[in-house]
Order: C-alpha cells, then sequence, then structure tokens
C-alpha cells in the first residue's frame, strides 16, 4: 500500500521536468543544510528525468563500486574475465573496515563473483580494492570513456582513499581522522572531498550507469542487480520509500560530510526508475541522521513525477 502523502504514477515527462518540482528539490536541501545533484530517470518505457544540478563533478567516495561493478560485468560478459575466478585478499595487505572481509582477521580466497557481492551488499572495503586490482584502473577508465562517461572517474580504492585522508588529517589512524573530520568546533578538510583528486563522478553519469546496469542481459549483470537487491543500508534513499511491496536496489557512498546514494526504486507493477542523490552537508558530524532521511525525501521528490504504470 502507498502512503497517503507518497506521489502516485504520473505522466510521462521529457528531459524538462516541471520546474515546481526542481524547486522543491532545492527547498529541501536548503533547508537541511545539504549541496545536492540529483538525477532521477525512468529506466525501461517512455524516457523520463528530473534532474538537479547533475553535470556537476563530486567527489562519490565508495559509490566509486557502482560503475566498477557495471565494467567488471561486462567485461564477464564479453568473456575477457571469469565471473568464478579466485582472488585472494590476504590479511596482512587488507585495509582493515567495517564491514565483510574488511573485518576479518585471516587470509580469505572468494570468487569474483562473490568479491562483487560482498563489495556491494555491504560496501565491502577490502573486496572493492580487490576487484578494482583484477580489473586495473587503466582498463576501468577505457572502458568508462567508451561507454559515453568520461567524467565516471574510478581514480583509486579505499584503502588508498583511506591513506589520503590520514595524510590530509595528518593522523596515524583512520579512526583518528574520522573524528577530526567530524569536529565540528574545527574545520578540517580532505582532498578526498575535491573531484580533482578523488574518485568522481556527477549524478546524471552515475544514472547512465544505472541505465546501462538494467538494459544488459546475461548472467553477470543480473549478479550485480541482485547484489544491489540486497543493500545492507535502507537509510537514505530507502527511508523515503518505506512500504514492504516496494523494490530497492542501492548503492551507499559516504566520506565525512559526504552522503550519497544510487538507488533503483521499483513500485509494483510500474516501470522502474533510478535515482542519484549526491548531497555535501554544511555540519561534518559522522551521524546527521537528518541529511539521510533528507535523501530519501529528495528522492521521493524526485521519483513521483516519473512513475508510470508498466504498461504505458
Amino acid at each position: 500500500m502507498m502512503a497517503a502523502d507518497d506521489v502516485g504514477p504520473g505522466r510521462a515527462v521529457g528531459s524538462s521536468p516541471d520546474p515546481a518540482v526542481v524547486a522543491t528539490l532545492r527547498g529541501i536541501a536548503r533547508d537541511a543544510g545539504v549541496t545536492v545533484r540529483v538525477h532521477a530517470t525512468r529506466l525501461t518505457g517512455p524516457s523520463g528525468t528530473v534532474a538537479v544540478d547533475d553535470a556537476e563533478p563530486v567527489a562519490v567516495a565508495s559509490l566509486y563500486k557502482l560503475p566498477l561493478a557495471l565494467v567488471w560485468a561486462d567485461l564477464v560478459a564479453a568473456g575477457d574475465l571469469a565471473a568464478d575466478q579466485l582472488v585472494r585478499l590476504p590479511a596482512r595487505t587488507r585495509m582493515p573496515g567495517p564491514t565483510g572481509v574488511a573485518m576479518l582477521l585471516d587470509d580469505v580466497v572468494l570468487t569474483a563473483r562473490d568479491v562483487v557481492r560482498l563489495m556491494l551488499a555491504v560496501s565491502d572495503n577490502a573486496c572493492g580494492d580487490a576487484l578494482l586490482a583484477l580489473v586495473g584502473r587503466v582498463r576501468v577508465h577505457e572502458r568508462l570513456a567508451g561507454l559515453g562517461l568520461p567524467e565516471t572517474l574510478v581514480r583509486q580504492g579505499s584503502a588508498d582513499e583511506t591513506r589520503a585522508v590520514m595524510r590530509d588529517t595528518g593522523t596515524d589512524s583512520w579512526a583518528a581522522a574520522q573524528r577530526l573530520l567530524a569536529d565540528p568546533d574545527r574545520a578540517v578538510g580532505t582532498t578526498q572531498y575535491d573531484p580533482a583528486f578523488a574518485s568522481a563522478a556527477t549524478a546524471g553519469q552515475l544514472g547512465r550507469v544505472l541505465r546501462l546496469l538494467w538494459s544488459r542481459p546475461g548472467p553477470a549483470h543480473e549478479l550485480v542487480r541482485d547484489a544491489l537487491a540486497h543493500q545492507a543500508w535502507r537509510h537514505r534513499v530507502g527511508s523515503g520509500f518505506p512500504h514492504d511491496d516496494v523494490v530497492l536496489l542501492g548503492k551507499t557512498g559516504t566520506l565525512g560530510r559526504l552522503r550519497h546514494e544510487a538507488a533503483v526504486v521499483r513500485f509494483p507493477h510500474e516501470h522502474p526508475v533510478g535515482v542519484v542523490v549526491l548531497t555535501r552537508a554544511a555540519r561534518p558530524e559522522r551521524h546527521l541522521p537528518g541529511v539521510d532521511a533528507v535523501i530519501g525525501e529528495l528522492a521521493r521528490v524526485a521519483v513521483g513525477p516519473l512513475r508510470l504504470p508498466d504498461d504505458a
């Protein structure tokens, strides 16, 4: 059942959304104290887009894992990589992290497809680094450019990002760096907020990544879609669609002031809608539940005009 205040299926819209919708999105972001980039697009059926500053490059934190997964799936589909290839993740060379293999103590061996599943479902940093090493940064950029995504740049994995933040903050541990970035009484920044130095993308190009993932047949791309459906966190885009019958697939990205999500929202008997919300908060604290909730609100408002029955 849809909540009474949800926007129901709407008319088909083209590339120029209702200015009132854009004004509402800007107002929500302003009231929440965030800078926002939004891109929502219907993934099947008649074309339709809602966008706010979606051509502006943004540092994307661990959202780099989404275009990386697309490239991996394309390479598997082309026969250039094997989905069941074994990947070794030695404990001594892994960057620690809060989830998945990154939090384990011993050596781990996984297939590449399981590496992808953990990388997307729980944002496993060790798996993200391992997959990037397997595919190779040069090949990632070449493939993304060939797909018409020249501003989607996977400059580094999570380990290099962590080392850069520690270097920028003058700390010797990730925990200390996070505390310093989150201190409201100190103006501390990092190069990893800057799209010129960090892994980066535009909201519009991440929307295209979602469209490509949804247009590709075959088991490798289906595996990526299924992994996104198992995402462990629903406190951002998911908070805008709190209904048991709404299917949500997504990937978050978080670093200091940056809180992002790229997701697919699928209401029953409607065309799926991809939505990308990239935010930078005015406040630096690590826990800003109001900003997480605003991402859900922004997604709900952006998706609303694009909802359309799947027989339309």
